[in-house]
């Protein structure tokens, strides 16, 4: 494509040099790539982006907040509301936790005093814990999920008469500019506890408040409050099992909560470090269930038998979790720490055999021994493989040496199946197909 020049005539660097040079430009000239020429977004990133951030702690509104109100709608007496951005769903309300980006500014001062943009991470807070101003709490529960709205706070709500000087003034009203990320449950941690003992026993009143408690739980182990979220879900679980049960319905019902609360309890005593109190759970799993059809448990339970150093046990329940799901990644490296663990032990393992009986021998000894312990664990897993008319394919974990690679190629020669690789974005994955 042709583009018009912005001299009309070249300049001649000699004659500019000695003395000046006269020129004209071309008023037509126009270019598609005008301001472009010396900043390429593969090198620094994007301009547009820093702008955005530092435009965001200006503040919109450089004139007096009466000016700002009377453009704004009264929510109180002391909060005035202008959206910006139009959010989904209904304005927030319950007991929630909300996460949000806010920048405030006082009166006619250009650059903001609270920003959670200069901090570079969203704030999160729970509705009526105090864990945040009461005017902007009170702006917040105005708002949907997704919306972007100013407010005018009087300082009743914020900061009070005195301020905390020399950073908070006197009397200080505030502009703050808000967007809601998102919104969740948090329930109610005391919901159980307000049921008689009549009702404790009727399933269709204790599985309403279940709800509450496991939304609880849930945001307890958000939040790294693992001691709250185990007490909150074994709670649900004694109440749930003390239920009449007046149909079927309830029961499988009833079935299904408990594999959820048990599976969870799981999940939080792992995360504790607390290997054999999660093992006693998937024991409570596995009077409600097959734990064969749920990968989840099954990881839980390898996870924490591999804690427990059962390397045997641990493999067996992350490979067939590794059958119900073979792209998960975490399952993946599990099974992989597992067998690397099993191998490690059994390294140290003859070393103290070999010291105990003044036994030598060489470093290529030592890995044809090791290639055999890697050996008999994949046989042990094959047989469970082969032993299994559902499955017709075992994936193996990821990032195996070329050395365990020669091992499952003699593996699969001897036990008659064929060992096949794919190859994606750079990365192999093999695995058995019968």
């Amino acid at each position: 494509m042709e583009h018009g020049k912005p001299l009309k005539t070249p300049i001649d660097l000699r004659e500019l040099l000695n003395g000046g040079v006269g020129f004209s430009l071309d008023a037509d000239f126009k270019s598609e790539h005008v301001g472009n020429e010396f900043f390429h977004e593969d090198d620094f990133g994007s301009g547009d982006e820093d702008e955005d951030s530092h435009k965001q702690m200006l503040s919109p509104w450089t004139q007096s907040f009466d000016e700002l109100r009377q453009q704004m709608e009264p929510v109180s007496e002391h909060i005035f509301k202008r959206i910006t951005k139009r959010g989904v769903g209904e304005p927030i309300q319950g007991n929630v936790r909300i996460t949000l980006d806010y920048n405030a500014f006082f009166e006619k001062e250009p650059t903001t005093f609270d920003s959670t943009t200069l901090r570079n991470a969203p704030y999160s807070f729970t509705v009526g814990q105090d864990s945040i101003l009461e005017g902007l709490e009170k702006a917040v529960l105005t708002m949907c999920v997704s919306e972007e709205a100013q407010f005018v706070i009087g300082y009743q709500l914020l900061f009070g008469e005195v301020g905390c000087m020399p950073r908070i003034p006197p009397k200080a009203d505030a502009l703050f500019v808000v967007r809601v990320h998102k919104c969740v449950d948090v329930g109610d941690a005391s919901a159980l506890e307000t049921l008689d003992e009549n009702e404790r026993r009727t399933y269709a009143l204790v599985k309403k408040r279940v709800v509450e408690i496991r939304a609880y739980a849930k945001n307890c182990f958000q939040r790294n409050m693992l001691q709250n979220a185990i007490h909150k879900y074994l709670e649900a679980v004694d109440t749930l099992q003390l239920c009449d049960l007046k149909d079927a319905a309830e029961m499988n019902e009833q079935q299904e909560t408990l594999i959820s609360l048990y599976t969870s309890l799981a999940v939080c005593y792992n995360r504790k470090d607390q290997p054999k109190d999660a093992c006693r759970m998937i024991n409570e799993l596995r009077r409600l269930c097959d734990i064969n059809r749920y990968a989840k448990i099954l990881y839980q339970e390898g996870k924490a038998l591999h804690r427990l150093g059962e390397f045997g046990r641990a493999r067996q329940a992350l490979v067939r979790a590794q059958q119900l799901e073979p792209r998960d990644e975490t399952i993946q490296r599990e099974l992989k720490a597992v067998l690397e663990s099993a191998e490690k032990y059994t390294t140290e393992e003859r070393k103290i055999y070999r010291r105990a009986f003044g036994m030598k021998d060489t470093q290529k000894k030592m890995v044809t021994a090791e290639q055999q312990a890697f050996a008999e664990m994949v046989k042990e897993s094959m047989k469970q493989f082969l032993e299994d008319d559902q499955s017709t394919t075992l994936p193996l974990p990821d990032g195996l040496t070329d050395a365990e690679v020669s091992v499952l190629r003699e593996v699969a020669d001897e036990m008659k199946v064929k060992l096949s690789v794919q190859v994606e974005a750079n990365k192999k994955h093999y695995k058995f197909q019968k």
